[in-house]
């Protein structure tokens, strides 16, 4: 061990070197992410597989709630987030963003819900019934109001699915469903029927939010403020701070926070002190440093349900990436074990195929590719390769794994530039760069949402990407239903797998932080917060 890497390891020790700094410090010293992640074992006394003390991070509960929730809404409950709304304009049809998600899921509702479990259960819709392979009929609730005091009916639903539905929609949701049409046959029944039988109808169900049918017609509302029929509405959106009231005419289990706030709090550390000095109650996203830092404290306890997700580094097909050796060689030039215990601390699960291992239908597939220089060497055969890499604080840990990446792809003989941007910039800039670590998750739950990413103007915007064969594996999947898809999903994943289209590196599960004076937090497989409605402050 080197002079300046023993008195950072001793420093580590002391507590002097946080892990991150230790990180960042030897990688950008050239040390290797194995060398790293062997120092850190030996310092922290966790085993060589990430398990250990890993393990016993993860693994805080919910406190049993302490009583009976208020019985008027009472209290702010704060979430401290790494990002801000991708826009301030709020149809939620209109993009896709972690704030975004959050905002929609409260203020708005759903034909279909999950619970915590995972389970979907009637929501807005009394019951739904497949008439046909292309035909679901809906039943309303009678008396839902929207937050104006108007009623929701099948009008409103008819417009929501047709707007998405339609063969010239550019909304960034329309991948959620397929081509259809809805017929209205009462004021609390239509008939939603699609081009062509759609497999992922009920995971749509319960992702579509119901809008008014007058924004829909007046989409210039949607940029003064949310409006919809869940159990929260929208107050304002100033300077870094979504702030959410409770609806108290929502017809479902009324919402027990008075208020919820979305706070954007760049800066890691500052997200942390938020947390530790009571600003923020809820910390969304956390990695294992995080986690680490709250372990055995019983002010707070963890959660993990998770969307399926998964840290890939996107690659753009338009340029030197288009060529599949390239791509295939750069996944045996990096040693993902490596990165999952060094940087990650063994928390996050590596898969065998482009979907996460929580995802729906996940499947291992069998051909591996192994950390293997030699044959990234072989596959690269010579050639000249350049890569410009972005990175960003988006989620922790974002600029150790790049640092590490662009270390491993240097050994092979790719020369690369990493830029590291602010993360607004990131978002907006990331797919002007040859390989970016991003996330792609499923906001539906089903694995055709992360399939959708890689086809059509989506795959145009996030990859530019187009090939033939992924729209026609991504149509089999989604034309077939009930046994018949788990085979389609599984060609589907293979091949995008076989080619690499993106670097799989690990899956993502949303570790949140909550303070122990929240009561009965609970999360849905989901993206968005639709059961924060449920939780309460004990010190309210």
């Amino acid at each position: 061990m080197d002079r300046r890497l023993a008195e950072d390891a001793r420093a580590l020790a002391a507590g002097r070197l946080s892990r991150a700094q230790f990180i960042r410090r030897g990688l950008a010293a050239g040390v290797s992410v194995t060398v790293l992640g062997s120092v850190l074992a030996a310092c922290g006394g966790e085993s060589a597989s990430g398990g250990g003390a890993a393990t016993d991070v993860a693994t805080g509960t919910a406190p049993t709630p302490a009583g009976k929730p208020p019985a008027t809404p009472t209290g702010t409950l704060v979430y401290g987030n790494a990002e801000p709304p991708t826009a301030n304009y709020w149809d939620p049809a209109a993009g896709f963003g972690l704030v975004d998600e959050q905002v929609a899921s409260l203020v708005h509702d759903t034909l279909l819900a999950h619970d915590a479990d995972g389970n979907v259960h009637p929501q807005l819709a009394e019951r739904t019934e497949r008439i046909d392979d292309r035909t679901v009929r809906v039943t309303l609730r009678s008396g839902v109001r929207f937050q104006d005091g108007s009623e929701l009916t099948a009008a409103d639903v008819a417009a929501t699915f047709d707007r998405l539905g339609a063969k010239d929609s550019r909304l960034a949701q329309s991948n959620t469903v397929s081509l259809l049409r809805c017929k209205v046959r009462s004021p609390t029944s239509l008939d939603i029927v699609t081009d062509k039988p759609f497999g992922p109808m009920e995971a749509a169900l319960a992702y579509v939010k119901i809008l008014p049918k007058s924004d829909i017609d007046h989409p210039a509302n949607f940029r003064r403020r949310a409006m919809g029929a869940g159990p929260y509405r929208f107050v304002s959106y100033e300077g870094n701070t979504v702030t959410l009231a409770a609806n108290d005419d929502y017809w479902g289990d009324k919402p027990h926070a008075a208020e919820i706030r979305f706070e954007y709090i760049e800066d890691l550390e500052a997200r942390t002190n938020a947390l530790l000095t009571g600003d923020i109650q809820i910390m969304s996203r956390v990695g294992s440093e995080q986690l680490g830092r709250v372990r055995g404290n019983d002010d707070y306890y963890t959660t993990r349900t998770s969307p399926p997700s998964q840290f890939a580094s996107l690659y753009q097909h338009n340029g030197v990436l288009r060529d599949t050796e390239i791509r295939q060689a750069i996944a045996h030039a990096v040693d993902r074990e490596a990165i999952a215990r060094g940087i990650l601390k063994g928390i996050f699960p590596i898969g065998q195929s482009s979907l996460p291992t929580t995802s729906p239908m996940y499947e291992a597939l069998d051909t591996r590719f192994p950390y293997d220089p030699e044959k990234a060497r072989a596959l690269i055969r010579g050639r000249r390769v350049e890569l410009r890499v972005a990175t960003a604080t988006l989620f922790s840990h974002q600029v150790e794994i790049d640092q590490a990446i662009a270390q491993y792809l240097e050994a092979v003989g790719i020369t690369v530039k990493l830029t590291k941007l602010e993360v607004g910039a990131f978002r907006t800039s990331y797919n002007q760069y040859d390989l970016s670590l991003n996330t792609l998750g499923s906001f539906t739950g089903d694995p055709d949402f992360i399939f959708g990413f890689y086809a059509g103007g989506t795959g145009e915007a996030v990859f530019h990407l187009d090939d033939p064969r992924i729209v026609e594996l991504l149509d089999a999947q989604r034309q077939a239903v009930g046994d018949a898809r788990p085979p389609k999903v599984t060609d589907m994943a293979s091949y995008l797998w076989e080619q690499q289209a993106a670097l799989y590196l690990a899956d993502e599960i949303w570790y949140f932080i909550v303070s122990s004076d929240v009561q009965n937090y609970q999360r849905a497989p989901l993206i968005g917060e639709p059961l924060a409605a449920k939780a309460w402050l004990a010190a309210a």
